[in-house]
C-alpha cells in the first residue's frame, strides 16, 4: 500500500510517498530520478518527488517494478487505464513478446478492485501510459487466463481470441497433463520411436515414461526442468532430447565428478557424435558436437563458450545454482540467456526454502519469473526483522506448485517403475565395550564442562559450538564402529558373495576400514579427492565385478553414479540432511537393478549421539527436501537444536542451550 501526501518546500510542490521499508526501491528512485527530483524527508519520514508529470511517471513505474501500487501516481499524471477507444469491450493484442490487456470500466467496485489486483499480481506486468493499458509477458497469458476465467470471464474470452495467447494457454495445459505422466498415447509413443530409431543404436530403447520426459522437453521448446526422482534416468532423457534436436554444438554443465560419466553416456547413445571433456581452464576448445564442463570451470571458460555458441545447454544437478552470487551461477545464467534451449536436471530441485528455486525458474523462463522480489514476497513468507528482509520461509506453496507444473516434470520411482525392487532400511545397534564407553563418556563430559562455562559466565552458547560438539561425538562413534563394520562386511560377503558399498563421512573412518580389509578383498575408495577419470574407472570396475568393497564419502559419491552391481549399502555415519543419504541409496536403487530387493543398513552405537541422530533424522526425512550440495545450513541448525535438546534431557545436563 502506498499513501500519497501533498505539500511544498523550497523546490516547489511535492508528493510524499509512504510505503513499507524497501531499500532496493529507494535506490531505484534515487538512480532513476536523482536529487532534487526525489529526496528523503526526514521530518515526515517519507520519500518525496517533485509534482512533475515525467518524474511522476518514472516513480510510478519504479513502484510497480517493486510490487507496489502505482495507479494513484498514474492518475496524478492524467493517465487512466480505462480510457480506451472501445469502452464497452475487452480485448487482448500481441505486441512483440507482450500482451496488451484492455477492459472497460467496471461499475462493481469489488470486482474492479479484484481485476486490478489480479493483473498486478502477475510477474512482469507493467502499466503502459501511452497505450493506457496494462501489458504482461506473452508467457504469462496462461496465468491471466486461469485467473480471469472465474473472476472476470469476458477478459478470459478475450485472451482466447488472441492467437498468440491461446497457443500458449493450450501448450501450457498440454505440459501440465504430461508433468506427472508415466506414458503417452500410443500414437505419440510411436511418433517418438520413429524419430529416435534413426538417431540412437537399435539395441537401446527408452522406457515409456522417459519418452514422456522427452516429449515434455519438446513441448516446452527446450526450456524445462526434468525433476524426476533419483535413479529414473534423467541423463538419458536429456540425451534423447538432444538426439531429436540435432542443432550443435551442445553443452553439458555438471559437477566435476560426473563429467566422464556424461561422456560415456553420450558415446553410448549417440556414437556418431564427438565429445570434448573440458578438464582445465587452460584446455583449448576444439570442434565438437558436445562439450562437457564442470561448474567450477564455467567462469574461466565463459567467453570461449559464448564464442562456440551452444544451441542446447544441459544443466545437470541444477540445484548447484542456488547461490545467485556464486561465479558458477553467474556464468551459467549468462550463457543460458544466449542459448535458445536449456534443459535443467535435478532430483532435489524442490527446495525446503523456495527462495533457492528462483534461479532455476528465472534461468528457464525469464519472462514468467522475472522479478526475484515478487517471487520472494509471494512464496517465501517474508518478514522484516528490523535489519532487513528474511525470506527463509515458505508460503503459498500450492500456488507455486501450480505455476511450475508446466516448467517442471517430476515422477517418482513408485509411479513409473513399479517393478523396481522394494527398498528397506535396517538399523543395527552396537553395544560399546567398557573401554569404548569410557572414551565416549569422557568426550561428552568434556563438552558438557565447556558448555557449562558459557552458562556460568552468563554467555549464550553459539550454535557453532553446539555443531562442533555434535560433530566431534559423531566422529568418535564413526571411529568406534570401524571393527564392527569390518566384521559385518566379512559376514555379508561370506554368506552372499555379493559386493557391497560402504558410506562414511570422515576420511580416517574410510581409511581405517580400507586398511583392515585391503588384504582380504579387492577394495576401492571414492572420496572428494578422487579425480574424475579415476572415479569413472572405479565405477566401471565395480560394475564389471572387479571390486568387492567400495568405500565412499557420502557427499562425494551421492551423485552421478550407477552402482547396480550391488544391492546393499552400509552406512557407518549419518549425514545432516536426509536427502544426502537418499541420493547415496539411489546409487543402487535405480534402473538396472536386477535384485529382488535393495537394503540400506545403518550401524548405530547404543546410548550415544547415534541413537539421537537416528530418531531426529528419520523424523526429518519425511519433510526435508534439501537442495544444497554440502548440506542445508538451516536444516543443520534445526537438527542441532533438536539433538541437543534430546541429549540434555537424557543426561540431565544443568546448562541451558541458548542460541544466538
Amino acid at each position: 500500500m502506498v499513501e500519497l501526501i501533498d505539500y511544498s518546500d523550497k523546490y516547489g510542490k511535492r508528493i510524499g510517498m509512504k510505503y513499507p521499508y524497501n531499500p532496493d526501491l529507494n535506490n531505484a528512485l534515487k538512480t532513476r530520478i536523482g536529487f532534487p527530483g526525489v529526496k528523503w524527508d526526514g521530518e515526515q519520514k517519507v520519500w518525496s518527488i517533485q509534482d512533475n508529470r515525467n518524474i511522476i511517471l518514472i516513480a510510478a513505474e519504479a513502484l510497480v517494478d517493486f510490487g507496489l501500487d502505482g495507479e494513484e501516481l498514474y492518475n496524478r499524471a492524467n493517465i487512466h487505464p480505462r480510457d480506451q477507444k472501445n469502452p464497452d469491450d475487452c480485448w487482448v493484442e500481441e505486441v512483440g513478446t507482450r500482451l496488451k490487456v484492455h477492459w472497460p470500466y467496471i461499475k462493481d467496485t469489488d470486482l474492479r478492485e479484484n481485476v486490478r489486483l489480479a493483473i498486478r499480481s502477475i510477474d512482469g506486468r507493467k502499466f503502459e501510459p501511452l497505450a493506457k493499458c496494462w501489458s504482461i509477458p506473452l508467457a504469462q497469458g496462461k496465468i491471466l487466463y486461469n485467473t480471469m476465467k472465474d473472476l472476470y470471464p469476458p477478459l478470459a474470452e478475450a485472451i482466447l481470441d488472441c492467437d498468440a495467447a491461446v497457443h500458449d494457454v493450450w501448450d501450457s495445459i498440454r505440459r501440465v497433463e504430461m508433468s506427472g505422466a508415466a506414458t503417452l498415447t500410443d500414437e505419440d509413443l510411436v511418433a517418438i520411436d520413429r524419430r529416435l530409431e534413426s538417431r540412437i543404436p537399435p539395441h537401446l530403447e527408452l522406457y515409456p515414461f522417459q519418452k514422456v520426459g522427452v516429449a515434455f522437453a519438446e513441448a516446452s521448446n527446450g526450456r524445462c526442468l526434468i525433476g524426476d526422482e533419483m535413479g529414473i534416468g534423467k541423463t538419458i532423457q536429456a540425451i534423447a532430447y538432444a538426439a531429436l534436436n540435432p542443432a550443435r554444438p551442445a553443452l553439458v554443465v555438471c559437477p566435476a565428478n560426473v563429467k566422464y560419466n556424461w561422456q560415456k553416456e553420450i558415446k553410448k547413445w549417440l556414437p556418431a557424435e564427438t565429445v570434448q571433456v573440458i578438464d582445465s581452464g587452460k584446455a583449448e576448445l576444439i570442434a565438437a558436437d558436445f562439450y562437457v564442463i564442470n561448474y567450477d570451470l564455467m567462469g574461466k571458460k565463459l567467453d570461449e563458450l559464448l564464442k562456440v555458441n551452444p544451441r542446447l545447454t544441459i544443466i545437470d544437478e541444477a540445484h548447484y545454482l542456488k547461490n545467485k552470487k556464486a561465479k558458477r551461477t553467474v556464468a551459467t545464467m549468462t550463457l543460458a540467456r544466449f542459448c535458445p534451449k536449456v534443459v535443467a536436471l535435478s532430483g532435489t530441485a524442490i527446495a525446503s526454502r523456495p527462495k533457492e528455486f528462483f534461479n532455476i525458474l528465472n534461468l528457464l523462463r525469464p519472462d514468467e519469473f522475472s522479478s526475484e522480489w515478487n517471487f520472494l514476497q509471494s512464496y517465501c513468507d517474508p518478514f522484516h526483522n528490523g535489519w532487513g528482509w528474511n525470506f527463509d520461509g515458505a508460503s503459498n506453496t500450492k500456488e507455486l506448485n501450480e505455476r511450475t507444473r508446466d516448467v517442471c516434470i517430476r515422477r517418482l520411482k513408485s509411479e513409473v517403475l513399479p517393478d523396481l525392487p522394494p527398498k528397506t532400511r535396517q538399523f543395527l545397534p552396537i553395544r560399546l565395550t567398557a573401554d569404548q564407553r569410557d572414551m565416549y563418556d569422557v568426550a561428552q563430559d568434556e563438552w558438557e564442562q565447556r558448555l557449562n562455562e558459557y552458562y556460568l559466565n552468563g554467555e549464550p552458547i553459539p550454535p557453532g559450538t553446539m555443531l562442533n560438539m555434535l560433530s566431534d561425538l559423531r566422529h568418535k562413534c564413526g571411529t568406534i564402529k570401524i571393527p564392527y563394520a569390518c566384521d559385518w562386511i566379512r559376514e555379508y560377503n561370506s554368506s552372499t558373495g555379493k559386493p557391497v558399498i560402504v558410506f562414511a563421512h570422515h576420511k580416517d573412518v574410510i581409511k581405517g576400514i580400507h586398511l583392515a580389509l585391503d588384504k582380504e578383498y579387492n577394495v576401492a575408495c571414492i572420496t572428494g579427492e578422487t579425480a574424475p577419470k579415476a572415479r569413472q574407472a572405479i565405477v566401471n570396475g565395480f560394475q564389471e565385478g572387479a571390486i568387492d568393497v567400495l568405500l565412499c564419502n557420502t557427499i562425494a559419491a551421492k551423485e552421478g553414479l550407477t552402482l547396480t552391481k550391488a544391492d546393499t549399502v552400509l552406512f557407518i555415519e549419518r549425514e545432516w540432511v536426509p536427502s544426502d543419504e537418499e541420493q547415496a541409496e539411489a546409487r543402487v536403487h535405480r534402473i538396472g537393478q536386477e535384485s529382488s530387493s535393495v537394503h540400506s543398513v545403518y550401524l548405530s552405537c547404543m546410548n550415544t549421539i547415534d541413537e539421537h541422530f537416528d530418531r531426529v533424522v528419520e523424523q526429518k526425512r519425511q519433510v526435508v527436501k534439501a537442495v544444497l550440495d554440502g548440506g542445508d545450513v538451516e536444516e543443520r541448525k534445526s537438527l542441532v537444536k533438536e539433538l541437543v535438546k534430546k541429549m540434555k534431557a537424557d543426561r540431565d545436563w544443568k546448562w541451558e542451550e541458548v542460541f544466538e
